[in-house]
């Protein structure tokens, strides 16, 4: 319920002439997505799924589900499984050999230190032949201007290349791409996580006791903080907080704190006061 719009809009805009309905997983009151997406795969009398399009790491409020166990679920039915790891990549480890989706994609802009606009795809071989979103000379055997037959061979090639997107040949933001993985990776995802966890920890032990509601530690992941009021956002409190250089996204009645690995403590303690006064908690 509520994932991001372009998890959701490919779907629900198909189904009316795609022969296949819509199931939407109700967000859990005790934050516990794993268990609520499993529930909904293996409730008993309810139709086989077709394929199944999660988000590893809910955006809104850092929501995590365990792939793992959803994707082992899944396989016993026969379904196709997209991951969007958007909040994934770059802090969780993401191992394709193990999980085994069909398709598994995430931006760089997020947890990559990456641009805009450039995203990667992982397509599992048993899905390498399906006909891509964008039709482009590269994703074709022999489309070349530098002969006098420019369609010499207008077959996809072979793999996951006709997947690629036009104009994939971006030179400035493919190097600002290749820069932040490279980075990350060296950094290394278990070096992350326990910084960021720390770091969001230490968010959750000042903010807890303020008249906010904070998910369990075990049903999110250690980089994403989301903050609910019971009673309603304040009035401007994104805006209050920006005019103090504090930003933090406000996520469908939730204010998401991301710390990455630029933020230390001192950033932390900062934001909690400035937090606490602003909303008067």
């Amino acid at each position: 319920e509520n994932d991001h719009s372009s998890a959701v809009l490919e779907w629900t805009t198909r189904a009316p002439s795609g022969r296949f309905t819509v199931e939407v997983v109700p967000r859990p009151d005790d934050g516990d997505w794993t268990a609520a997406v499993l529930a909904a795969i293996e409730r008993p009398g309810a139709p086989a799924v077709g394929l199944a399009s999660i988000s590893s790491v809910h955006w809104s409020d850092g929501g995590v589900v365990d792939m793992d166990r959803v994707g082992a679920a899944l396989r016993k039915q026969g379904a196709m499984l997209l991951v969007d790891a958007t909040h994934a990549a770059g802090v969780m480890t993401i191992d394709v050999r193990s999980l085994d989706p069909d398709f598994l994609v995430f931006p760089t802009y997020k947890w990559l230190l990456g641009p805009y606009a450039r995203a990667f795809l992982y397509v599992a071989k048993r899905r390498q032949d399906g006909v891509p979103l964008e039709q482009t000379s590269y994703g074709r055997r022999a489309i070349t201007s530098e002969q006098e037959s420019y369609y010499r061979d207008t077959e996809f090639v072979a793999g996951a290349r006709r997947f690629d997107m036009g104009e994939r040949d971006h030179f400035i933001s493919l190097e600002m791409a290749s820069v932040g993985m490279e980075m990350m990776a060296e950094y290394g995802c278990k070096a992350v996580q326990g910084r960021l966890r720390g770091l969001t920890a230490r968010l959750a032990d000042q903010l807890r006791n303020g008249g906010v509601t904070i998910p369990d530690a075990a049903v999110r992941a250690p980089h994403i903080l989301s903050v609910q009021f019971p009673t309603g956002m304040p009035a401007r409190l994104i805006e209050r907080l920006a005019a103090e250089r504090v930003y933090v996204a406000p996520r469908v009645g939730r204010v998401r704190i991301s710390p990455h690995v630029y933020n230390d403590e001192e950033d932390i303690d900062r934001f909690v006061a400035t937090f606490r006064r602003l909303a008067c908690l």
